[in-house]
């Protein structure tokens, strides 16, 4: 398995848009650090402490939910667009690998680029408020980082599957990747009077409760208001989210063998 990875990985070395994955992570930490510095905004806190947990949520809530969702999407197309694109489904057909052995190589890198970009935004987003303000919990942080990483990802591989249904081009697979991202950013808006069965079943504002209820618990700066009773703990939101990624793989890996000829 190791071996199929590291060919994975070696096919996507050509692309450029994986250097975009890591500058990604650049993206919204320095501008929301611009914006928690404005007199409006110092205004609403005591303590530096308080201004840094707010900026760090922000931008895990805001920036890996936007993006995250969008790069695993578009690595996923590049994943599983290859072997259409050069023709090969063919000559994989005589090597003694199968079919879900490469969905499972692609699908643990996607795992794998989750870990980096959120990883990434966080080390970058500890740096940045470091310079605004006084930092603190910096372990718990960097765990919650790579939780939701793995998190996300899980959610986003019912987003991989439309991918491979519709095995479009690039453009259509970054606007269905857009248009998931603004889906979910608009069910947030709407928790109050959203069911809560249909808050859990989205996979990315059900990361997203977790995210702030799991923060409040460690002691970080936050309020849940009315929300409380929507808040899934860490078993209930693995569970969920595992149960829709096995589900999710399960599909792509009778797609892929049907687009292959097996």
């Amino acid at each position: 398995m190791l071996k199929l990875i590291f060919c994975e990985l070696t096919k996507l070395k050509r692309k450029r848009f994986i250097l975009f994955v890591i500058l990604s992570a650049f993206l919204f930490p320095p501008p929301l650090a611009l914006m928690m510095l404005t007199p409006r905004m110092m205004a609403r806190y005591n303590m530096k402490t308080e201004l840094f947990d707010d900026f760090f949520q922000f931008v895990l809530g805001y920036g890996v939910e936007l993006l995250l969702p969008c790069v695993i999407g578009v690595i996923a197309a590049m994943l599983f667009f290859m072997e259409r694109d050069n023709d090969t489904f063919k000559n994989l057909r005589i090597i003694p690998v199968t079919s879900t052995q490469m969905i499972l190589a692609k699908i643990m890198i996607l795992f794998l680029f989750g870990l980096i970009f959120c990883l990434s935004t966080a080390v970058v987003t500890i740096v940045c408020g470091s310079l605004i303000a006084e930092t603190g919990g910096l372990g718990y942080k960097l765990w919650m980082a790579a939780e939701m990483g793995i998190f996300v990802t899980a959610g986003t591989l019912p987003l991989v599957v439309l991918v491979v249904f519709f095995s479009r081009t690039y453009i259509f697979s970054v606007l269905l990747c857009i248009f998931y991202s603004v889906l979910s950013l608009t069910a947030e808006s709407c928790f109050e009077v959203l069911p809560k069965l249909v808050c859990w079943l989205m996979p990315i504002p059900l990361t997203n409760l977790w995210c702030a209820g799991d923060m409040v618990r460690h002691g970080v700066r936050g309020t849940l208001g009315g929300l409380q009773h929507l808040v899934p703990t860490t078993m209930q939101t693995a569970l969920i989210l595992g149960v829709m990624a096995i589900l999710s793989i399960l599909l792509i890996d009778r797609l892929y063998k049907k687009r292959g000829g097996d």
